[in-house]
């Protein structure tokens, strides 16, 4: 059969009548058909059959599947809106209900869900090292869009500024895993997330954590209010994903020192917080990823984006703020083709140093205290020196050292 017969015949059967099925059907049959039928008959048909198993083995790695797995977040979140916050007053109770209001930064979590396929795994039938980070790709987003979605709506995005990894154990090919996303500190530029990879062997008696509380997500009425409910989350001895000691000894979570639980707003689904893990749950990575803020080429302090994200201060005093400056009738929005501006747009451009609150003080620069997040200084600065200050002193030296370069 010549080329040019072979792409008439292949053309008859894309252009032909039939249902969409049909002509799929005629196509593979054409393909993987007898030689003597076959648009490829110089390819033995045992052959053409094992390219289309390993093809449709692999479909996770098909084109734009990665784009879909991390950008999928980012539509659920979109058609949310769109569907739930039209008009200004439901946009105002539509943030309300789907920001983390009064959260503490360190007790937040985003859980995904994960398969490793034949495609994540490397020769030894493992879950490749290339395969944590595009693992983490989907996760960092899905966390992004959970904690920090009112942000992204004043004109703000993330930057991803590097990511390391620390390989503990192997995840085996089969295996269903976990990526538990959680704020491990931040500095004056940089936010930093801890990822940690969990399974949950099924030959040990657990119990597997909740990672979606049904009917659990409030309504945005109890946002705006003064008062709100406390429920128990956390016992002193709940095992913490970030809190980990300078010296750690063992990839096991460790028990922080906290002699105060930590109580959740209400308005919080519980799905975002983090809950005891099950005995016999195993850690095998954990991953830091560096992250800054972004409001168009202007870096933002992570503790501003945080508060206009909504987190920290339970009595929510920043969050009626905050929303006061994107909804007041004095700042309307207006639009334009790249982003949705507002008073809010304006602050995380740099009108934080400028905007003095009633209330509350002014620091030696004549930055309001409202921007700061002081009350988790003390926490902050522990992960910092524990956790982070190694991985990135280490990678700042490296990087301003010139005698490391290679020549």
């Amino acid at each position: 059969m010549s080329s040019s017969t072979m792409l008439a015949s292949l053309r008859s059967r894309l252009i032909g009548t039939g249902t969409p099925a049909e002509r799929v059907k005629a196509i593979l049959s054409a393909i993987l058909g007898p030689s003597d039928r076959s648009l490829l008959p110089f390819i033995p048909r045992p052959i053409k059959l094992l390219a289309a198993l390993i093809f449709i083995l692999n479909w996770r790695s098909w084109p734009f599947i990665w784009h879909v797995k991390v950008f999928r977040a980012v539509l659920k979140l979109r058609l949310d809106a769109l569907l739930n916050a039209r008009t200004v007053p439901d946009r105002r109770r539509w943030l309300g209900r789907i920001s983390c209001v009064g959260g503490d930064p360190f007790e937040l979590v985003s859980t995904q869900q994960h398969y490793c396929g034949l495609d994540d795994t490397d020769y030894n039938g493992h879950l490749s090292n290339s395969s944590y980070a595009k693992a983490c790709d989907a996760a960092r987003m899905k966390a992004a869009c959970e904690v920090f979605p009112a942000c992204f709506g004043d004109g703000s995005w993330l930057a991803l500024g590097g990511s390391s990894y620390s390989f503990i154990r192997e995840i085996p090919y089969g295996v269903n895993y976990e990526i538990k996303t959680s704020i491990g500190g931040w500095d004056n530029k940089w936010m930093y997330l801890v990822h940690h990879f969990v399974t949950y062997p099924t030959n040990k008696k657990h119990t597997k954590p909740q990672t979606k509380a049904p009917n659990n997500k409030l309504s945005g009425q109890g946002n705006d209010s003064h008062t709100a409910g406390f429920p128990h989350m956390m016992t002193p001895s709940t095992p913490s994903l970030t809190a980990t000691p300078a010296r750690a000894a063992s990839p096991r979570i460790s028990t922080p020192q906290a002699t105060t639980p930590y109580k959740a707003p209400s308005t919080i689904p519980k799905y975002k917080l983090k809950t005891r893990m099950p005995e016999g749950a195993l850690i095998h990575c954990v991953a830091i990823s560096t992250y800054c803020f972004k409001a168009g080429r202007i870096t933002v302090p992570p503790a501003v984006a945080f508060i206009a994200g909504g987190l920290g201060d339970p009595s929510k005093q920043r969050w009626f703020h905050v929303q006061d400056l994107r909804f007041n009738d004095r700042y309307p929005p207006a639009s334009n083709k790249r982003v949705l501006k507002n008073k809010m747009t304006e602050i995380l451009r740099g009108g934080w140093k400028t905007d003095i609150v009633e209330g509350w003080e002014s620091n030696a620069d004549g930055v309001s205290s409202f921007w700061e997040l002081g009350e988790y200084e003390e926490r902050r600065d522990e992960n910092m020196k524990a956790i982070f200050g190694g991985v990135q002193l280490g990678m700042k030296n490296l990087r301003d050292r010139e005698d490391w370069f290679p020549l």
